[in-house]
C-alpha cells in the first residue's frame, strides 16, 4: 500500500506510534493510542489498523506479546509527513553563531567546528563533507619570511583559508624577495580555481618566471593544494551514540558501532556515499537504513548540502533518531555555514583593503 492511500486514522496512529518510539523508546499498544488521541472507535478497531499497519509493513512487533514498534518504511512515513520541522531555541541558535566568531574563516578549523556543534545539538553524529575547494578560487597568497629557510604560508580562496603551514625553502631569501614573490604570485594567479593553480604548478611556470625563488614558492603552493582539492568528510561526536545503542540493543550495540566506525573512517568512500545517496538533489535528504555504504545498514542519514562548492553536513544515528530535531538542526546551520562562507573574506577584504 502506498504511503498516500493510507486512511487518515491510519497515517494518525503510525505517526503517533513512531513519534512515541522516538521519545520514549517503547513499544505502542493501541491502549496508548486511544488514551492520546481518545478517538471516538473502539479499542478493536484500533487494533485492526495497527495489523493493517503491520502488514503493509509500517510497524512491527518485537515479540509475539508486545506492542508495536516503527519499521524502516514507518519512519520513512514520518520523515515525509513532517513537513513543519521542530525550532531551535534562541540559546542554541546563539550557540551556533559564536561557534563561528570569525573573520576570514579557517575552512578545516570551520568544519572540524561545525561537525562539532551538530552533532552536540542533535545529540547524534555530526558530519562535514568539505566543498569541492578544487572549484575555489584563489584570492591571494600571503607569505611571511620566519627564517632565512622558512617560510608561513597561507592559501585564501573565496570562501576562506584553505590550507596555511611552515614550509622550508632551498635556498635563503631576503624579506624584500619574499615580497616580491608574493606580489608575483597573488598578481598572476588570483582568480583561478585551485585545481588550475595545482596544475600550473606542474608545469615550467608562468611566462616571465625566471627568479629561482619565485618558482620554488609555486612550486611549494602546488604541493599544499595537492593534498587541499580533495573532497573529504570530517566527524565528530561518534561517540554519541553508544549510550542509546546500549539502552535499545545492547546485545548488538557494540557490533553496529563497530561496523560504523570502520565504514566512516575512509572519508573518500564516505563522502562520495553522500553524493550518490543525494544523487543531485538540494536541501534535506533523509536515509533510513539505505545509505550506500556498508555499515549503515541499522543507521539514518540527515543531510543537508550548502554553497558554494557544494558541501553537504549532516548527522548520522540509529533509526529511531529524533528526526524533527535532526532535520531543523541539520538545516538551519547549512543555512548559517553556507552565509559565513560566502560573506566572510569579503568583509575580511573590505577592513583590510585589500
Amino acid at each position: 500500500m502506498d504511503r498516500q492511500a493510507l486512511p487518515d486514522r491510519q497515517r494518525l496512529i503510525l505517526k503517533e506510534v513512531v513519534d512515541r518510539y522516538i521519545r520514549l523508546h517503547e513499544p505502542v499498544s493501541s491502549r496508548m493510542i486511544l488514551e492520546d488521541y481518545g478517538l471516538a472507535v473502539s479499542s478493536a478497531t484500533v487494533r485492526n489498523d495497527m495489523n493493517e499497519l503491520e502488514t503493509h509493513g509500517y510497524i512491527a512487533k518485537p515479540y509475539s506479546s508486545s506492542g508495536r514498534i516503527p519499521t524502516k518504511k514507518g519512519y520513512r512515513f514520518f520523515v515525509d509527513w513532517l513537513l513543519d520541522l521542530s525550532d531551535l531555541t534562541k540559546e542554541e541558535r546563539h550557540e551556533i553563531v559564536e561557534a563561528y566568531a570569525a573573520r576570514c574563516l579557517d575552512i578545516e578549523e570551520t568544519i572540524r567546528r561545525t561537525a562539532f556543534v551538530l552533532g552536540n545539538l542533535a545529540g547524534c553524529a555530526g558530519f562535514v563533507v568539505t566543498p569541492r575547494l578544487r572549484d575555489a578560487r584563489l584570492e591571494r597568497v600571503v607569505l611571511l619570511k620566519m627564517d632565512p629557510r622558512l617560510a608561513f604560508l597561507a592559501i585564501v580562496s573565496d570562501i576562506g583559508i584553505v590550507e596555511h603551514g611552515l614550509v622550508p625553502l632551498e635556498e635563503d631569501l631576503t624579506d624584500s624577495e619574499f615580497d616580491a614573490v608574493m606580489q608575483a604570485v597573488n598578481s598572476d594567479l588570483r582568480g583561478e580555481t585551485l585545481d588550475e593553480v595545482r596544475d600550473r604548478a606542474s608545469e615550467d611556470g608562468p611566462d616571465g618566471w625566471y627568479e629561482r625563488s619565485a618558482r620554488q614558492a609555486f612550486v611549494v603552493l602546488g604541493r599544499l593544494l595537492e593534498r587541499t582539492v580533495h573532497q573529504h568528510a570530517h566527524f565528530e561526536g561518534l561517540l554519541n551514540l553508544t549510550s542509546d545503542l546500549q539502552k535499545m540493543v545492547p546485545g548488538e550495540a557494540m557490533a553496529r558501532f563497530t561496523k560504523l566506525s570502520r565504514a566512516i573512517q575512509d572519508e573518500t568512500a564516505f563522502a562520495a556515499a553522500v553524493r550518490g545517496a543525494r544523487s543531485g538533489r538540494e536541501g534535506i535528504v533523509v536515509n533510513i537504513g539505505d545509505f550506500p555504504l556498508a555499515g549503515f545498514e541499522e543507521f539514518s542519514v540527515v543531510s543537508c548540502s550548502f554553497r558554494p562548492h557544494e558541501g553537504v553536513l549532516g548527522v548520522v544515528a540509529p533509526i529511531w533518531m529524533d528526526y524533527g530535531r535532526a532535520m531543523s538542526t541539520t538545516s538551519y546551520i547549512a543555512d548559517r555555514l553556507q552565509t559565513l562562507l560566502m560573506t566572510s573574506c569579503a568583509r575580511d577584504l573590505e577592513r583590510t583593503g585589500s
